[in-house]
């Protein structure tokens, strides 16, 4: 009789990790699958909808009315205003200018100067010989790229196809040292890549143990520029500047570059002079922004800061790992709002569904 339960028990188990496995199978067929192609909607219905969007706020639509607006707009082909796309750019230049200031160089930066950080706002660092040195001669960006891609790292990004169009792009931003396993979703060309201090001081130990794991993850950047707030906060600039020394130690060809804390803090009034309040801009706002002067085209990938895509079903937060960050730090959703208002207009492009 025991041998007969024993026996039982042994099929159930069986049966119940097949219905299991058939189940994994189900939702990534049902991941995998294509999503319908819509019809595009009528002209005249486009322009009610990014009318709609210009003259609301994100605060001003529940949740459900946001959502049927943003699966509408998906239907309006995306076409490009060259005059608002230029009275945006001009508004950027006059405040920011991040052709010139964007990054320290030794152009825009003196030695003994005492350098305010933007966001420990009471310290200041002084511009040695020693760091001048660090910084490049002059600006990396003085010419203007064609076509650009900004690649947020959104959950909304898996099985969006768009890694072949974002590889096509004449330059590619990246953000907080992203892993690009996902190669068909998120491409592999990568031109700069953000890296927040907070990444190498607790995934590598602020390389101050051993520094080849790092070394290894930066190779999968090629030649990129990496672009780093070393001047930001007291706590982070070390573990920067010991970034740009490991990367000259391994002969490494990739160029560790600085925020200019000025460029980062006159960004900051900008955008707090439209009406966001936030505590502090998130890397891919900075990057968006500066991409937007920099570039005559832009489009941007994985910027979706919402627990659900567009169909309402849970994804993860980023498309490689679901911890979000602090929901007090950054004002995600508001700064969304910006990306779909210049969407609307016609000054850059956002992508958030599928790319054939």
């Amino acid at each position: 009789m025991a041998r007969r339960w024993h026996l039982v028990l042994i099929l159930m188990v069986v049966l119940t990790c097949y219905s299991f496995y058939q189940y994994l199978q189900h939702r990534v067929q049902s991941a995998q699958r294509p999503r319908k192609r819509y019809l595009e909607l009528p002209e005249a219905e486009c322009l009610r909808l990014k009318s709609l969007i210009l003259n609301s706020t994100i605060k001003t639509l529940d949740t459900s009315k946001f959502y049927t607006l943003i699966n509408a707009l998906q239907r309006c082909p995306w076409k490009g205003n060259q005059t608002a796309r230029d009275l945006k750019q001009s508004q950027f230049r006059m405040c920011c200018n991040a052709s010139h200031a964007l990054i320290m160089t030794q152009e825009n930066t003196e030695v003994g100067h005492s350098l305010q950080y933007d966001g420990d706002k009471k310290y200041k660092k002084n511009i040695t010989e020693s760091i001048f040195k660090l910084f490049p001669e002059t600006s990396l960006f003085t010419k203007p790229i064609r076509s650009c891609a900004v690649v947020g790292n959104s959950g909304i990004l898996r099985n969006s196809l768009c890694g072949a169009d974002i590889d096509r792009a004449d330059f590619v931003f990246r953000l907080n040292l992203p892993p690009l396993n996902w190669t068909k979703d998120v491409g592999t060309k990568t031109d700069l890549v953000s890296a927040n201090p907070s990444i190498l001081i607790h995934r590598y130990s602020s390389l101050m143990e051993q520094r080849k794991p790092f070394i290894n993850m930066v190779k999968a950047y090629g030649s990129a520029l990496i672009l780093m707030p070393a001047f930001s906060f007291s706590l982070g600039t070390e573990v920067c500047l010991r970034t740009l020394y490991s990367l000259e130690d391994f002969d490494m060809r990739n160029q560790v570059v600085f925020f200019n804390p000025r460029y980062l803090r006159n960004l900051t009034s900008y955008w707090k002079g439209c009406g966001l309040t936030f505590r502090r801009m998130s890397s891919g706002f900075m990057l968006a922004s500066a991409a937007f002067e920099l570039c005559e085209k832009v489009i941007l990938y994985g910027f979706w800061p919402f627990p659900e895509d567009l169909e309402r079903t849970p994804i993860l937060y980023h498309y490689y790992d679901n911890k979000p960050p602090r929901a007090d730090y950054h004002a995600m959703p508001d700064e969304f709002y910006q990306y779909l208002l210049m969407h609307s207009e016609g000054s850059l492009q956002l992508q958030l569904g599928q790319c054939y």
